[in-house]
């Protein structure tokens, strides 16, 4: 009998315009569940991401996908270019399914259903793919997709709200342009890019990242691209303050927002001017004020030697009556380790001044005492550590952590679209959960997964979607109510513009953490519409 395989080249031709031909028939099988018979079918068109339609139903009501091909500085010229549609089509598909590489853009070039669903005729190639990045303008392109970011968020940026920043590190094992060394403590020695990022915070709504090569970490180097985002709203719509860690609490940082009159909130590190406030002030125990939660607070007044001007400071320590003592001759180990701050006496210390080892940051503010007292502090400070979450999700479930080319221009680009299709997936769950962030390890297998098969009698096309998950009746139930008032916006608003399509959606999904407000932009009936 003869079984060979064909031969495969090692440089195999391009895209063929025929699809590949299976064996015709079924035959038998004997499995340990009994004779069963295959048969392949290449005929009927199938997914494994079924339920993405009504992801793709949530981008036409608000016209996300329309605006995004609208000015998207992609060009082909002549009759054989790919479309900027089938690349953008393809790389959100990449991106959704969990892609980390232009490699694993092979994946789905099998789905006969979801490129449809996008008005694609397929998706393309790795290369296309690859190639098209470089096509793309990088200063054209970069604003292309920072107004695409703004956009998908805008409305909402009239109330107050935080804006937390922040640096991570992505480690590189070719020779990328921009491959330097330096901060990586996770890989120390190995060259990275390092991504400079902005979120709205309690959102995780990402407003753009700024790709730079590895020896730029300082925070100074991230700001030109956080005024260029700033620069695209109008003030009232700037945030109320920014907030960052101690990279951030430098000279140059503090004096660039001060110039632009935007409040901030850093830490600083513990240099030996700082250690030395630290000691002096602990001293004062009975001038701490209590916060909550078991943190204390204190304000003071502090000029460094390198600073231009004094500046507010707000010391935060552990409630003496849960702060850890450290016994004398026995160092704490591990990560919570401290130097102790020898001779601070305090409120609850030990009279033979035990040295203290309970936590302790010191704050740099700029905002009104009167509006942002002390007590407040702790509580604005520890909510940045959401940012920390952004960043693993991104990286680790969204394809930060790849992506790579040889050029930085490339990377840069998919960085941004990637926090584009990061943002509208993370409102698209907020139909389903208002109350808390979902992230994409969770939700892809509920939201997502699914055999679609497509039907098509008398001109009608059904996409059938058959559920795998454990609970697939409730997810099928909340997937119908919500399927239900997508067409039931999208009929009423037809002739809505895509901005007040759009705003209308916003008022819908984050009604919760905008207190019942209305956005300002829409016709008089929308109340009518939501109310209903």
């Amino acid at each position: 009998m003869d079984a060979s395989l064909p031969v495969i080249s090692a440089h195999p031709a391009g895209e063929t315009k025929t699809p590949p031909q299976y064996p015709s028939g079924s035959w038998p099988l004997d499995t340990p569940g009994g004779r069963f018979h295959a048969e392949w079918d290449d005929q009927a068109p199938v997914t494994r991401e079924g339920q993405l339609i009504f992801f793709f139903q949530f981008l036409q009501a608000g016209g996300r996908w329309e605006e995004l091909l609208r000015e998207c500085p992609l060009h082909y010229t002549g009759n054989r270019g790919s479309g900027a549609d089938h690349i953008m089509g393809t790389v959100l598909l990449s991106v959704l399914n969990g892609h980390w590489r232009y490699a694993h853009i092979n994946g789905i070039r099998g789905d006969g259903i979801n490129p449809g669903l996008l008005g694609l005729r397929g998706t393309v190639s790795e290369d296309a793919v690859r190639l098209a990045m470089g096509r793309i303008n990088e200063s054209a392109g970069l604003d292309w997709l920072s107004t695409q970011i703004l956009g998908c968020i805008s409305p909402v940026l009239g109330l107050p709200w935080i804006l937390d920043m922040d640096v991570t590190v992505k480690p590189l094992y070719g020779r990328q342009q921009g491959a330097q060394i330096g901060y990586n403590p996770q890989k120390p020695g190995r060259p990275s890019h390092v991504y400079h990022s902005y979120f709205v915070a309690n959102l995780r709504i990402s407003l753009g990242v700024e790709v730079r090569p590895g020896n730029e970490h300082a925070a100074t180097k991230g700001l030109p691209g956080l005024w260029q985002t700033l620069e695209k709203l109008p003030r009232h719509q700037w945030p109320t303050f920014t907030r960052g860690d101690c990279g951030y609490g430098s000279e140059a940082v503090m004096l660039e927002h001060e110039a632009r009159g935007l409040p901030y909130l850093f830490k600083m590190r513990h240099t030996t001017k700082v250690k030395e406030l630290v000691i002096r002030m602990m001293r004062q125990g009975a001038l701490w004020q209590n916060c909550g939660d078991g943190w204390q607070s204190l304000e003071t007044t502090l000029r460094l030697s390198g600073w231009t001007r004094e500046r507010r400071v707000v010391l935060v320590r552990e409630s003496p009556s849960r702060a850890p003592v450290a016994r004398i001759g026995k160092p704490r180990r591990g990560k919570d380790r401290q130097s102790p701050l020898p001779h601070a006496q305090g409120e609850g210390w030990d009279a033979q001044a035990t040295p203290w080892c309970g936590k302790i940051a010191v704050l740099v503010t700029s905002l009104d005492a009167v509006a942002f007292p002390a007590i407040v502090m702790p509580k604005q400070y520890r909510e940045r550590a959401n940012a920390e979450n952004c960043f693993d999700e991104l990286k680790n479930q969204w394809g930060w952590g790849g992506y790579t080319s040889h050029k930085l221009a490339p990377s840069r680009l998919m960085a941004n679209l990637i926090a584009l299709f990061y943002n509208w997936w993370n409102l698209y769950l907020r139909f389903y959960d208002d109350a808390h962030h979902r992230e994409a390890i969770r939700t892809r297998p509920m939201l997502m997964a699914g055999v679609g098969r497509q039907v098509q009698s008398g001109g009608q096309r059904t996409v059938k979607v058959s559920m795998l998950h454990e609970k697939g009746d409730v997810i099928a139930q909340a997937v119908s109510r919500i399927s239900n008032e997508l067409h039931q916006i999208h009929a009423i608003t037809e002739r809505w513009s895509i901005d007040q399509r759009w705003t209308l959606l916003l008022t819908r999904l984050l009604r919760r953490w905008l207190g019942g407000k209305w956005l300002p932009g829409m016709p008089e009936e929308a109340a009518l519409l939501l109310s209903g």
